[in-house]
């Protein structure tokens, strides 16, 4: 009795959900997708969908979404002036049937077609093959009689001319026709490959995947509803890319701050307002956890047993795949020429990490294709010097150091580097926090030159039980500039290996105001307009008289 009032009381219970659930009236829900957040790796689509409803249970269908949208990831909020509970949520599978079938078989009697034609053209050009032979043979023939017969007067000098011009004129034709043929065959050949790519792909998309998402509502007011559908995609992000102009000045440069965005989540992006953020998911929300770190003696591997004594190996465990604005300098005035402006992205910084508001709507295609769009538009101050390494380069470079005066930090990308309009190269940018200094380089300057040059080398052996070893060097500077410059030049000593080795700097010029430990030597040296300065320095190596020295 105990038991069958328990069984009563439970089918008590299922029953009004039993009947909720017979009672669910399906709504589709026509959506599309109105605003995008990417991240570096990632994207999270939002989409809304306006419902009238009226007391009762409703499954409402979100169809026909693409199937890379993570199931966990998927979210549903709802607003609106209708009392409603969201009871449940489902992402479902399902495949659409494509007019793919028909469209094979128009394909497969295009290709049989054109397949026939060219085999009529191979049959063609067999036969001017047959052709050209005979007409050989001919002219072989000809050339073995002409030679026995023109003794006797025979054959005729109009006889031989028209002998001649029907075998010749029959050989040009047959040429002709035959590279007309090859010429038809390979256009017909390259059709021929396009079909068969189209047909591979109609084949392929006769079953399209798709994904559903219903959503279970329980209504108890009249109204309305807009219901809010999220879910992360992979196959799409976005980089950060550069672009830095030296005034010419220059005293401030200009950083351009682009994205590069690309998608391929099999889904358009059409008029979507966009978002770009700098967090990073794939890192994780925590710091990694340190394992226990052991240490241990050596012990001795056991032996492996013969091949022939082990059994047959037990099957190894099959794996399961885890689941996986910029404002115008100043305006025009008196007819002058106004710069054009450039729309930028707001900012917003969080927590740990900085979300790009772009200001209006964009198309993204689902093709992996880049499209970019400007973020922001900064005027850096720039202190400017030259660098020159004469033993590896004979130019001197443009070197800047600049200051992130942006609200944000510079994530790392590549950046392209121009003085004025002159495009200098291209190099890649470390992540510069807000407010870091760092350095740019902006290519080399023909106008300041650098000149390295050995001026001898001197070995003295044996001297107290010692080899010495000199290198003289001379650098020579030069700035054709018609403002004084300040070059920071670089060379280097040359590290000993060993105890036994002993190596100096030997009579500089002028004395480095650098000397590193890893044997960089740093001189910097001002030049005024016009000015040419010399350094000289020389390399003194001691070494054992019995051992010889390598690396020089």
């Amino acid at each position: 009795m105990k038991n069958l009032r328990r069984l009563s009381l439970l089918l008590t219970l299922l029953l009004p959900a039993t009947a909720f659930s017979a009672d669910l009236k399906r709504m589709p829900a026509s959506s599309r997708i109105s605003a995008v957040t990417v991240y570096p790796d990632r994207a999270l689509t939002s989409r809304s969908a306006s419902l009238d409803l009226k007391p009762g249970g409703y499954l409402v269908v979100f169809e026909d979404l693409p199937p890379l949208i993570q199931d966990d990831s998927v979210r549903v909020e709802g607003k609106g002036s209708a009392g409603v509970t969201i009871v449940g949520l489902e992402v479902k599978r399902a495949f659409l049937e494509q007019s793919g079938v028909k469209r094979v078989q128009e394909l497969d009697e295009e290709i049989r077609a054109l397949e026939q034609r060219a085999g009529a053209l191979d049959a063609k050009k067999s036969g001017l093959s047959s052709q050209k032979a005979f007409f050989d043979s001919i002219r072989v023939a000809w050339g073995e009689r002409i030679s026995k017969e023109l003794a006797i007067g025979r054959p005729t000098a109009t006889e031989l001319q028209e002998a001649a011009g029907f075998v010749g004129s029959g050989v040009t034709k047959a040429e002709q026709q035959s590279v007309d043929l090859d010429f038809e065959l390979k256009s017909i050949k390259n059709k021929i490959d396009a079909l068969r790519r189209q047909r591979e792909q109609s084949s392929g998309s006769a079953r399209k995947e798709t994904k559903t998402v219903e959503v279970t509502l329980d209504v108890a007011r009249e109204g309305k509803l807009t219901l809010d559908l999220s879910a992360v995609s992979f196959l799409a992000g976005w980089l950060p890319a550069y672009d830095v102009r030296l005034a010419a000045d220059s005293k401030s440069a200009e950083l351009t701050f682009r994205a590069m965005v690309r998608q391929q989540t099999g889904e358009e992006w059409n008029n979507v307002a966009l978002t770009l953020s700098t967090a990073r998911p794939a890192a994780g929300g925590a710091p990694p956890e340190l394992p226990p770190w052991r240490i241990s003696f050596p012990r001795p591997q056991p032996m492996a047993e013969p091949m022939y004594l082990m059994g047959s190996a037990a099957p190894r465990p099959r794996m399961k795949a885890g689941a996986p604005s910029r404002q115008p300098d100043s305006e025009a005035v008196d007819g002058a020429m106004a710069p054009a402006l450039v729309e930028t992205a707001r900012v917003d910084e969080q927590q740990s990490s900085v979300a790009f508001h772009i200001p209006r709507a964009l198309d993204i295609p689902s093709d992996g294709s880049q499209h970019g769009c400007v973020i922001d538009v900064q005027q850096l101050p720039v202190g400017i010097e030259y660098t020159a390494v004469p033993k590896l380069s004979p130019l001197v470079y443009l070197k800047s150091e600049i200051v992130n005066k942006a609200p944000y930090a510079l994530l790392p990308g590549k950046v392209n580097t121009f003085v004025g309009n002159t495009f200098t190269g291209s190099s890649p940018l470390k992540k510069i926090a807000a407010g870091e200094k760092f350095d740019l380089f902006f290519g080399s300057d023909d106008q300041v030159t650098v000149k390295r040059e050995e001026l001898k080398q001197h070995k003295e052996a044996g001297f107290f039980g010692r080899n010495r070893v000199t290198y003289r060097y001379r650098i020579e500077l030069s700035n054709f500039h018609k403002e004084p410059i300040v070059v920071i030049l670089r060379d280097q000593l040359p590290l000993p290996g060993d105890q036994e080795i002993k190596v100096s700097l030997d009579d500089p010029s002028l004395k480095p105001d650098e000397s590193e430990a890893d044997g960089k030597l740093t001189w910097r040296v001002a030049l005024k307009a016009g000015e040419k300065k010399e350094i000289t320095f020389g390399i003194l190596i001691e070494y054992p008289k019995d051992r010889e020295l390598s690396g020089l």
